[in-house]
């Protein structure tokens, strides 16, 4: 009695090219993600306060959520390097007070030239938010604040969204839950990145396109 192999059922050849091409995406989508830190703006390079042609930031703008943005945004607006404050994306019911506690900050501030921006949700509502600050207050810069993995997309954004005279210098510190020079290597790492990979792509799409 001659044995006929069993065919393989088509449902499992399917299966088995649909694992492939989604494994084969998710290693090109990786590969992109890398462009998160490999295509960052310049750092600003901050001049010594005590340099003769020292200029303070019209603006100093941090967005909430990332680790250490406030307290690094506070520590450069106290050391003189803007005339305003101004963060963006804070819970409605916080104030200044609250956050300085919860910072366990040491120190007198001038609270009177610190904005909480309690609208936005997000970077894109971020940057509408202090684009009609400055216009309306006359202002001619900003350095911005955030996280190394966001840096790119929020100054993308920002220039897309504030007007065309305004300077914006980018200001980012590491302080993250993982090694940027690994994240590969790390699962929040890969999760976070990719995540702004695919935020940046949907900035694309819906921003207007160059001034």
């Amino acid at each position: 009695m001659v044995k006929t192999r069993k065919r393989i059922s088509p449902l499992v050849w399917w299966g088995l090219g649909f694992c492939s091409a989604l494994a084969v995406g998710l290693v090109c989508l990786i590969s992109m993600a890398s462009s998160v830190y490999s295509e960052m703006p310049p750092l600003a390079q901050l001049k010594s306060i005590k340099s003769k042609d020292f200029q303070p930031y019209d603006v100093i703008a941090v967005l909430t959520g990332g680790r250490g943005r406030i307290r690094k945004a506070l520590e450069l607006f106290e050391q003189g390097y803007g005339r305003i404050l101004y963060i963006s994306g804070t819970d409605r019911q916080v104030h200044m007070k609250e956050i300085l506690k919860e910072l366990k900050w040491v120190g007198p501030v001038d609270e009177s030239r610190i904005v909480l921006e309690k609208i936005s949700e997000n970077t894109i509502q971020n940057a509408e938010q202090l684009s009609g600050f400055m216009v309306e207050q006359g202002l001619k810069n900003v350095l911005l604040v955030t996280s190394p993995y966001h840096i790119r997309r929020a100054t993308y954004i920002f220039r897309k969204t504030l007007p065309p005279d305004v300077r914006i210098d980018s200001y980012w510190f590491e302080m993250e839950p993982f090694d940027l020079s690994s994240w590969k290597r790390n699962s929040l790492g890969v999760w976070v990145t990719m995540s702004e990979f695919i935020k940046f792509f949907y900035a694309y799409l819906v921003l207007p396109g160059n001034r």
